[in-house]
């Protein structure tokens, strides 16, 4: 019984750690690696994202480090309390 119930919690804490993460997708107006930040524009606006040292980054082989991401390309963000995990192109259709 004591077993079912730690895993009932257990789930339901993944489930909402899951749905705390947010995706914004946009284009790239500026990167400060100095910083560890993005600036995006979404919807006209632009907003500025600090990127964890610790953030993916599958933007292509030429994009090892948050610095090589150029001005212009449309990204996908992934965050968790304001804080970007991950880093996606965005995928244009055909």
């Amino acid at each position: 019984m004591l077993r079912t119930f730690i895993c009932a919690v257990f789930a339901l804490m993944l489930t909402f750690g899951v749905a705390m993460a947010d995706v914004v997708k946009g284009k790239v107006k500026s990167v400060d690696a100095d910083k560890n930040t993005i600036t995006v524009t979404v919807d006209g606006a632009d907003k500025t994202f600090t990127v964890a040292k610790d953030a993916k980054l599958a933007l292509g082989k030429k994009v090892k480090e948050l610095k090589d991401i150029t001005a212009g390309a449309e990204v996908e963000l992934t965050t968790d309390k304001d804080m970007v995990k991950e880093i996606n192109r965005v995928k244009k259709p055909k």
